[in-house]
């Protein structure tokens, strides 16, 4: 027991800490419920507007980096990417792909597609666990 104090002592001191412990890991069931509020909050029941999607995806990124990093999910060494992409929707399918070099132990993504009768949003969050 003793030795396991000095270990996190020692961390905090020197500020080398390759993982998170496991309270502050990225969790992505959290991260989907900050997408599912965001979207809603903008979109709300909007039709497509191709002249507002700029707009509207600015919106939605700045406003779920920003509750990702107000969150109290202990995320202070997590660097957030985020993705938006809103389309106009008339049943046609879309397929939407990304490649990330990243350490499985430590990174996370989560994601979250919003459908209406006229527009759809695929959001993805990224979040790197800066050493």
């Amino acid at each position: 027991m003793a030795t396991a104090t000095l270990a996190t002592k020692s961390n905090d001191t020197t500020g080398y800490i390759t993982r998170p412990n496991f309270e502050e890991k990225f969790r992505s069931t959290k991260v989907q419920e900050i997408l599912y509020s965001c979207i809603s909050d903008i979109l709300g029941d909007k039709k497509f507007e191709q002249e507002a999607c700029a707009e509207w995806t600015k919106a939605i990124t700045i406003n779920i980096r920003d509750r990702l990093k107000a969150a109290n999910m202990k995320f202070d060494r997590y660097k957030f990417i985020v993705q938006c992409i809103i389309g106009e929707n008339k049943g046609q399918g879309v397929k939407y792909g990304c490649r990330c070099l990243w350490d499985s132990d430590t990174d996370g993504m989560a994601e979250y597609v919003y459908l209406n009768e006229s527009l759809f949003c695929a959001v993805a969050a990224f979040g790197i666990f800066y050493y």
